[in-house]
C-alpha cells in the first residue's frame, strides 16, 4: 500500500521537467540569506539524499529533450549542472567575478567542482557542481543515516568560507514518488522512480525460468515471437504458478520514515522478496516486471489511489485504443501450493509411474491432487486478470487525463529508453 499523498507517473513529459523543477523548488527550498551569510547550501530534495535516484538517473541529461522556454523572472538563475543536485545559492555577484565552488559529500559525493566567471550581474545565483558519486557506497546503502555536506566557496580568489549541512541518506530501498513544492502547489511527481526496482538483468530470473520450464507449463518463453495472445499469456500463467509454489504471499509492512520534503516508499529488491516469500503490492508488481520484462514483454507498473498493480501488453504492438492487461499481483498468495521442489519432485514420480503403467490408487490420488492445484492456480490467475483489468478499463479516462496525476501507466520500456536504470542489489555483495 502506498502512502498518501497519491502523486504518480505523468508520462514522459513529466521526467523530462525535472529540470525545470530544479530551478523553480530553489527560491522554496533555500532559506533568505540573512546580511552575514557569505551563501546557503542548496539542496534538490532539502534534507534528504536518496541513494535510489542518483543511481538510476546517473546517465540521464534532464534537459537534452526538454522544451526550450524562457526563464521566468522570478526563478533564481542556474549556474553548472542543472541536473545536479547539490550546490550553493550566493548573492550580489558581480559580472566578471571568477566563482570556484567545491562540494563533498561524507561517504557518498566525492569532491566536486564548478568553476566560473559571471557573464552577468546576479543579485541572487544558484551554483551546482557536476556530482560525483560513489556509486558503490550508495548501493550499499541499506539503512538511513546521517551524513555532512561540505561546501566551500572562493571569489575572486578570496574564500567566502566553509559550511557543513547535515543530511539524511536514505536506504537504497527508499524510492522517493512525490517532492512537496510548496503549500498552494500540488507534489511534484517522480514516480518514474519505481521503474528503477524492476531490474529484468537479476541472476535470480533466470531460476525462476528454468523452474517454469520444468513445471512444464510451457516449453519455451518467445515473448512476442508467436503473434499469439494466448501464448503471452500462457507464459505469464507459467511465471504466476511458480511464484506461487515459491510461497510468495501478500504482505503490506513495507515503510519508509517520512521525509520533510519528500515522499518515498520502502520497496524491496526481487531478491528480498523471494527470500522474505512476501511482498507488497510494489514489491510484487516489481518482481512480476522484472520477469515479464526478461522474456521480452512489455510491462507497466499500476498507480491508483494507495495502490499498485501490474499491467502487461497482450501484442507486441497494441491497438491505441487497446487497454493492457492488467494483473492484480496481491493475489499471488491466494492458492496454498505445495512447495516448488515438491510438486516437481512428485512430478516426476507420477510421469514415470504413467510411463511404466503403475499408475495405482495412490498415485491416482496424487494426479488428482496436482491437477486440483493447477486449477486453483488458474483460476486465482484468471481472477487477478480479472479484477486488475477491470480496474484498468474502469479508470481509463482517467489514465488517459493530462491533468491527471493519481492514475497513471509507467512504462518499463519507455523508462528503460529514457534512461532510467535498474538498481543492482546483488552489487551489494561484492
Amino acid at each position: 500500500m502506498l502512502a498518501a499523498p497519491v502523486a504518480v507517473l505523468h508520462g514522459s513529459e513529466n521526467i523530462m521537467s525535472r529540470c525545470l523543477l530544479t530551478v523553480c523548488l530553489a527560491l522554496a527550498l533555500v532559506a533568505p540569506l540573512r546580511a552575514d551569510d557569505a551563501f546557503e547550501p542548496w539542496v534538490y530534495m532539502e534534507r534528504d539524499v536518496f541513494p535510489s535516484l542518483l543511481i538510476s538517473t546517473a546517465t540521464i541529461d534532464w534537459n537534452e529533450d526538454a522544451d526550450e522556454e524562457e526563464a521566468d523572472e522570478e526563478e533564481t538563475p542556474c549556474l553548472g549542472d542543472r541536473n545536479g543536485y547539490f550546490g550553493v545559492c550566493l548573492t550580489d555577484i558581480e559580472e566578471g567575478a571568477e566563482i570556484r565552488v567545491e562540494v563533498s559529500g561524507q561517504g557518498f559525493l566525492k569532491k566536486s567542482v564548478f568553476t566560473t566567471t559571471a557573464e552577468e550581474d546576479y543579485e541572487e545565483v544558484i551554483i551546482i557542481p557536476k556530482g560525483v558519486y560513489d556509486f558503490d557506497a550508495l548501493h550499499k546503502c541499506r539503512q538511513q543515516r546521517p551524513v555532512n555536506l561540505v561546501m566551500k566557496v572562493t571569489v575572486d580568489g578570496e574564500l567566502l568560507g566553509e559550511q557543513t549541512k547535515s543530511l539524511t541518506l536514505r536506504s537504497v530501498n527508499d524510492c522517493p514518488w512525490a517532492v512537496v513544492q510548496g503549500e498552494d502547489e500540488p507534489p511534484y511527481d517522480c514516480s518514474w522512480m519505481f521503474a528503477a526496482y524492476v531490474n529484468e538483468n537479476h541472476p535470480l530470473i533466470d531460476e525462476i525460468l528454468k523452474e517454469a520450464l520444468q513445471s512444464e507449463m510451457i516449453d519455451s518463453f518467445t515473448g512476442y515471437q508467436s503473434g499469439k495472445e494466448e501464448v503471452v499469456h500462457q507464459q505469464v500463467f507459467a511465471i504466476w504458478h511458480v511464484l506461487q509454489r515459491r510461497g510468495i504471499k501478500y504482505s503490506d509492512i513495507s515503510t519508509s520514515p517520512r521525509a520533510r520534503q519528500v515522499y518515498s516508499q520502502h520497496v524491496r529488491f526481487l531478491d528480498d522478496s523471494i527470500k522474505a516469500t512476501q511482498a507488497n503490492c510494489v514489491d510484487g508488481s516489481v518482481l512480476m516486471a522484472s520477469i515479464l520484462t526478461k522474456i521480452g514483454l512489455n510491462a507497466h507498473l499500476v498507480m491508483v489511489p494507495g495502490h499498485c498493480y501490474l499491467a502487461y501488453d497482450a501484442s507486441a504492438e497494441p491497438a491505441e485504443d487497446q487497454v493492457p492487461v492488467g494483473l492484480e499481483t496481491t493475489m499471488l498468495g491466494n492458492s496454498k501450493l505445495r512447495p516448488l521442489a515438491t510438486f516437481l519432485t512428485q512430478a516426476a514420480e507420477l510421469e514415470a509411474a504413467r510411463q511404466k503403467g503403475e499408475l495405482n490408487e495412490s498415485m491416482q490420488k496424487l494426479q488428482a491432487a496436482l491437477k486440483e492445484e493447477l486449477e486453483s492456480s488458474q483460476a486465482v490467475f484468471l481472477e487477478a486478470i480479472k479484477t486488475g483489468t477491470g480496474n484498468l478499463k474502469e479508470n481509463q479516462e482517467k489514465f488517459e487525463a493530462a491533468d491527471s496525476i493519481e492514475y497513471q501507466l509507467i512504462s518499463i520500456p519507455e523508462s528503460r529508453e529514457f534512461g532510467i536504470t535498474p538498481l543492482s542489489p546483488e552489487r551489494l555483495k561484492d
